[in-house]
C-alpha cells in the first residue's frame, strides 16, 4: 500500500522533532506520552527521503532524514551537514541506535521514535496506547496531541509533500519536505 505524500511527511516531522533537543533542554520525562507501537500497526510500507527544517529559540537548523518502515521495522538515518548523525532500527521488541560522538544526548531514538508514531501511525493505534488524560484527534488536515484538553503537539499538512510541526511545550516548530526515496537509497 502506498502512503500518501501528506502522511508520508508525518514520519519525517516526528524523527526530526527531536532535533530540538539541539536548541533546547531535554524534556522532562512526562513531556509526552511515549509510544512503543509496532511497526506493523502502521498498516503500509514507506520509503522517504526528506529535508527537516527545524526553528527553536530564535535557531534554524537543517537536515535530512531517509525513512523505510515496513510490518517488521521501521529505519531511520539523520543525515546532518554530510554525515550520518544517527540510525535508528525498530523492530515493535527492540530500539537499535548508532549515533555520531557531536549527536545531541538529548535527542534519543526513544524520543524520536515516539514523535514519528505519535504523528504517523493510525489514529486508532495512538489513541489505544495513550495514557488517561491524553487525546489524540486528527481532522484530516491537522493531527492534534492534547493533555488534559491543552494542545501539545500540532502536526498540519501544509501541502501534498509538507507538513508543519508545532512541539508547543518545548516550543520548537519543524517543516518537513518529502519526497519518495531514490532505489537504493538506505536508512
Amino acid at each position: 500500500m502506498q502512503l500518501s505524500a501528506p502522511r508520508a511527511t508525518l514520519a519525517a516531522a516526528c524523527a526530526v522533532l527531536a532535533l530540538a533537543g539541539c536548541a533546547t533542554p531535554p524534556p522532562p520525562d512526562d513531556a509526552v506520552p511515549l509510544l512503543r507501537l509496532s511497526p506493523a500497526s502502521l498498516g503500509r510500507p514507506l520509503a522517504l527521503q526528506q529535508h527537516l527544517t527545524l526553528s527553536a529559540a530564535g535557531r534554524t537548523q537543517e537536515l535530512d532524514a531517509l525513512l523505510e518502515a515496513d510490518a517488521a521495522h521501521v529505519q531511520l538515518a539523520l543525515v546532518a551537514m554530510g554525515q550520518v548523525a544517527a540510525r535508528i532500527d525498530w523492530d515493535g521488541h527492540e530500539l537499535a541506535e548508532s549515533r555520531a560522538p557531536w549527536w545531541p544526548a538529548s535527542v534519543t531514538s526513544a524520543r524520536i521514535l515516539n514523535e514519528m508514531q505519535l504523528s504517523l501511525w493510525p489514529l486508532a493505534a495512538v489513541q489505544a496506547a495513550l495514557p488517561a488524560g491524553w487525546r489524540a484527534s486528527d481532522d484530516g488536515a491537522t493531527r492534534t496531541l492534547a493533555e488534559g484538553g491543552v494542545p501539545v503537539l500540532v502536526v498540519r499538512r501544509a501541502g501534498a509533500d509538507v507538513i508543519e510541526l508545532e512541539q508547543r511545550r518545548e516550543h520548537y516548530r519543524l517543516t518537513i519536505v518529502s519526497k519518495p526515496a531514490q532505489p537504493g537509497a538506505t536508512p
